[in-house]
């Protein structure tokens, strides 16, 4: 089997995040690696769809009101992360 390097590794990444197989590793288990990967996928499906339903309701937030709402999304995604530090 051949091992692949990730698309993007920029140059200062410490090398010890990647595992064998060249992808990213952040957990002991590799299941939660791939557990917080389908999280993190499906909260990018859920924020596509948040500026979905804004634009449908006719809003148009400044960028601002967008970055603020960002945020608020993000940190409501990453609190128990955070809570667990």
């Amino acid at each position: 089997m051949m091992m692949t390097e990730p698309a993007f590794k920029p140059d200062d990444t410490p090398k010890e995040i990647y595992g064998p197989d060249g992808k990213p590793k952040f957990f002991d288990d590799p299941g939660m690696d791939r557990f917080v990967a389908v999280i993190m996928n499906m909260a990018q499906e859920m924020w596509v769809q948040e500026e979905r339903l804004i634009k449908l309701e006719g809003g148009e937030p400044t960028p601002a009101d967008r970055e603020a709402k960002l945020k608020e999304f993000i940190d409501r995604i990453f609190t128990p992360l955070r809570e667990g530090a």
